[in-house]
């Protein structure tokens, strides 16, 4: 009789892990289904357009290895979300 009782004990126990399991199982998937619809959705209506206020930078005459600096102003005329992928390159085209 004795061994009975402990059995049914222990099944009850290992019920009530599983039941424990996946009631957190279920918190964190509703977590992540939170999360996932919360982020900022994408815009599939609408283009970018990059505008920059000005297309050439007269430095003047300097040396080599002194450092410039210039400035630009990048804006967004599209009517969609405007994302830069990776920092900005800056190429010299001429006079170098």
């Amino acid at each position: 009789m004795g061994q009975h009782r402990v059995r049914k004990r222990e099944r009850r126990r290992l019920g009530w892990r599983w039941v424990t399991l996946g009631a957190l199982g279920l918190i964190v998937l509703g977590g992540a289904a939170f999360w996932w619809r919360s982020a900022a959705p994408e815009a599939s209506n609408g283009t970018p357009k990059l505008v920059v206020d000005r297309e050439v930078v007269d430095l003047g005459f300097f040396p080599f290895d002194a450092p410039a600096r210039a400035e630009f102003t990048l804006t967004n005329a599209g009517d969609g979300p405007l994302r830069l992928a990776d920092l900005p390159r800056v190429a010299v085209l001429k006079g170098c």
